[in-house]
């Protein structure tokens, strides 16, 4: 970091830093770290920090969870910066001169962390620029890709609110800065994520190899988890448009879209088990346009599934989706652009603008007359020499500035990062990072969004449900915000205003076990993400419930025919009460056998193409095996029964290989004191 440059700070905005940084891997670690401990040592200096989606290595919250986290640390997330705000927030050391505030966190991080509830802010992820401008923001710091040319820089991961919070700041009638962090490890993105040097203020860079971005580990995808996705897959259309959320479910949509892809006989035999009835493959393929791109949506376009390219132009994107013109310009380019109404007999230097910023052809104008190389033509496409020489001209050129992909930001494995640094150049230049007004809203250019986003398929998951439809995704009754609302309102409003686009909710039944055990699916609840007259599609493992345009009661019965069956009669209750169902309504016995068993007997037999990590992990088999022996004490302990049995389970273990090696890993091999040798017998009982 170089001398001088807090100094340099405060000399240009006073003492009071309302700072901007982007969420997830796009953050300036080392800057931020640099600000905080600053602002730390010099109380006169009051910093607010704004952003969201703050990540730090896992720190186990008991003995052996950290025995188990601290070498996965050492491997997995070594050379990355812890974010030392983040440490202090969660710690409750935060001192009394700086805020943390964030619009979006990691799902539960900051429940029952007063400070951190407090500080959240509620906004729709395309209000959030608005909001942090409205705030005051006068320090905007961002971790870059820095161009081999040296004479260009990509905000890589993250230009989803940069775009358009930056210019905003350096129009404000106050003193700001844009600072942009190097960080070699950053993939560098093209399109709208590649900014000049004039973007920033100041560039930071330490010339060195910089720091790796936060790796996330795939999250295991279990068979209730599959039988979601495999019925969301079903949804998406062919030469559609795409938008998946994050987690294990929507992981599993994307399994289920390779699956119908690739494994046509097999994805076939697993909706017959599931009762929905068949679905052709993807034979021209998608196109993504979704805030979040994480590792299996990125898969979705290194497999080639993901490929339908959209433009940034009306009259071409028409062209497209009428078949009239293709990525590769077909033999008669000019007469259909003719014919279309796309061209005039007589072209322009506008019209020659056009047609060479889509490398249809490269056309001047001298003299009223085309030029092409040596050849001179007629300036009128009704002229058959002309047309002729033009058509063979374009014949077989591949249109330019098509986009595959489109998302705002990314984050995901280190495997992830990897395959982003390795892509062609060709195949870079289909993936479209910009601005998330860009992405998650149409507002600025409807016809033209209207166009690209046809067949559109919104999916999200959503915590519960009512039976009226109401879903209820960032906060729990009592108002603790879990993760935030993010973009999930954008795209399910979205859905409303696309002609065929359609918002899918996923949702698992029932959360818990045992005494715990409660529905997902509910009569009421005091808060809701997604107002019900904004409801659409709901899935469950049990059935999708379509709920658009359809009466209250209409709503109630579709929701209770994907409840758990443990709580259909108390649901019916609800809604007989209410007067929202007729006295006489039953519910067809055919749906009175939603049950865990019952699916998971259904799917057993595709166990083995449903793998849980079809992803990939950052864990070795050994420990994601020992994770889950762990987690399975961990339950264990939460009982008094539990905990007797442990005891008993803990004095009759004896040692096994696979024990002696969970123990070397955990550093148990030769116990240091009494409560260490506790914890010895208590591993080895997990490999009786």
């Amino acid at each position: 970091m170089q001398q001088g440059l807090m100094e340099q700070i405060e000399a240009q905005l006073g003492p009071n830093w309302v700072v901007g940084a982007p969420l997830g891997v796009g953050k300036a670690n080392r800057l931020l770290n640099a600000l905080y401990r600053h602002a730390k040592a010099h109380p006169h200096i009051k910093l607010t920090l704004i952003t969201a989606l703050s990540l730090n290595p896992p720190v186990g919250k008991s003995f052996l969870e950290e025995r188990f986290m601290a070498p996965l640390r050492e491997r997995v997330w070594r050379g990355y910066p812890r974010l030392e705000y983040l440490d202090d927030r969660e710690s409750g050391t935060l001192p009394a001169n700086i805020e943390v505030l964030e619009f979006y966190t990691r799902s539960g991080a900051i429940l029952h962390n007063p400070r951190a509830q407090q500080h959240y802010i509620s906004s729709n992820y395309t209000h959030a620029g608005r909001d942090i401008l409205a705030r005051g923001i006068n320090l905007l710091v961002q971790a870059v890709a820095k161009h081999p040319d040296g004479h260009r820089y990509s905000l890589g991961s993250n230009p989803d609110l940069t775009l358009d919070v930056a210019p905003a700041m350096h129009q404000a009638e106050r003193p700001t800065l844009v600072i942009g962090e190097v960080n070699p490890q950053m993939p560098y993105l093209g399109n709208d994520a590649e900014v000049a040097p004039e973007f920033f203020d100041l560039i930071v860079d330490d010339n060195d190899d910089g720091y790796p971005l936060f790796a996330t580990p795939q999250e295991p995808i279990g068979l209730i988890d599959y039988a979601i996705g495999l019925r969301a897959s079903t949804l998406v259309e062919d030469g559609g448009t795409l938008q998946v959320g994050i987690g294990a479910l929507a992981d599993a949509a994307v399994k289920g879209l390779l699956l119908r892809q690739d494994s046509p006989t097999d994805y076939h035999a697993m909706l017959g088990a599931l009762d929905e009835p068949p679905r052709p493959p993807l034979n021209e393929g998608l196109y993504v346009a979704s805030e979040l791109i994480s590792y299996p949506v990125y898969r979705l376009f290194e497999k080639g599934l993901v490929r339908r390219r959209v433009y940034e132009d009306e009259t071409l994107q028409q062209l497209v989706n009428d078949n009239v013109l293709g990525d590769v310009l077909p033999a008669d380019t000019f007469s259909q652009l003719v014919a279309a109404g796309a061209l005039p007999a007589v072209l322009s230097e506008r019209h020659l603008a056009w047609l060479e910023r889509f490398n249809i052809a490269d056309i001047t104008l001298h003299e009223d007359r085309l030029h092409l190389g040596s050849a001179a033509l007629a300036n009128d496409l009704t002229d058959a020499a002309t047309l002729a020489f033009l058509n063979a001209h374009s014949a077989g050129r591949e249109l330019a500035g098509g986009i595959a992909l489109h998302g705002a930001f990314f984050i995901g494995p280190s495997a992830f990062y990897k395959a982003l640094h390795a892509l062609p150049e060709a195949r870079r230049a289909l993936i479209g990072m910009t601005s998330v007004s860009e992405v998650n809203r149409i507002y600025t250019h409807y016809r033209l969004e209207q166009l690209q986003r046809q067949k559109a398929r919104f999916i999200n998951i959503t915590m519960k449900a009512t039976l009226l439809g109401h879903a209820v995704s960032d906060q729990l009754a009592d108002g603790q915000v879990v993760s935030g609302v993010g973009g999930q309102y954008n795209f399910v409003s979205m859905a409303h205003q696309l002609p065929d686009g359609r918002s899918v909710l996923l949702v698992k039944a029932t959360r818990g076990s045992g005494k715990s055990l409660e529905s997902n699916i509910v009569w009421e609840y005091p808060h809701s993400t997604i107002p019900r007259h904004l409801r659409d599609v709901f899935i469950s493992e049990y059935g999708i419930a379509e709920l658009r345009g359809k009466t209250d009661s209409e709503c109630i019965e579709a929701m209770i025919k994907i409840a758990d069956s443990r709580f259909q009669d108390a649901l019916i209750a609800k809604a007989k009460a209410a007067g929202k169902l007729p006295a006489a309504y039953q519910l067809p016995a055919r749906y009175r056998n939603n049950l865990p068993a019952t699916l998971e007997n259904a799917l057993a037999p595709f166990s083995g193409k449903l793998e849980p990590l079809p992803f990939g992990s950052e864990l070795t088999d050994a420990e994601l095996e020992l994770a889950r022996r762990l987690g399975g004490l961990k339950k264990s302990a939460s009982s008094v029964t539990g905990k007797l049995a442990l005891c008993w389970q803990a004095l009759t273990a004896s040692a096994s290989s696979e024990g002696d090696k969970a123990l070397a890993y955990l550093g148990l091999t030769a116990p240091a004191n009494l409560k260490e040798r506790i914890f010895q017998r208590l591993v080895l009982s997990l490999y009786r």
